[in-house]
């Protein structure tokens, strides 16, 4: 049975909410500006009077990029970047340990054993990036391996690692 959330976790959901509102805020000012400030450009070409409305284009680009790094959506793909020469399908897998105490209630994958939420879980990702970027995520699995379970099969992995929820690795294949 799911605990309630506390009052750390309904702050941290109403911040990302917060900051998802602005940064979308941001974006669709900005890509008005930019429009706005290219329209300006347009008409106003070759003469004196183009400062304004390239200073409004330049703005205009600053708050929608602005946009992009504030809104929790745009920074979590940004996170998951690849090398910037990467396009098309990029398979990931991410692998990170899972405490006893994150109140997970999983069965292994290999033994079928549910031992009380800890052991390691890993996610298997299928994306489409451009230039790195994760553009598009076609599929995503979860699986999760009980401690024992874990060391058999990824015999590189310690035990010292086994109760650390912040160690996360990446491996790409294509």
């Amino acid at each position: 049975m799911p605990s309630k959330p506390s009052s750390v976790e309904l702050a941290d959901t109403v911040s990302d909410l917060l900051y998802g509102v602005a940064g979308w805020l941001l974006l669709v000012l900005g890509v008005a500006a930019s429009l706005s400030g290219l329209g300006g450009l347009v008409q106003q070409a070759g003469t004196t009077t183009a400062l304004v409305p390239a200073l409004v284009l330049g703005l205009g680009v600053l708050f929608a990029i602005s946009g992009m790094f504030v809104s929790p959506r745009f920074r979590r793909r940004i996170d998951r970047r690849h090398e910037r020469s990467r396009f098309g399908q990029v398979e990931t897998v991410e692998s990170g340990t899972v405490s006893s105490a994150e109140d997970r209630h999983e069965r292994c994958v290999r033994c079928g054993s549910g031992q009380n939420g800890s052991g390691l879980a890993r996610r298997f990702r299928r994306e489409y990036v451009v230039a790195g970027v994760p553009v598009w995520t076609s599929s995503e699995k979860h699986n999760f391996y009980c401690p024992r379970c874990a060391l058999n099969e990824f015999p590189s992995l310690s035990t010292t690692d086994a109760n650390d929820s912040t160690a996360h690795a990446t491996v790409e294949t294509e």
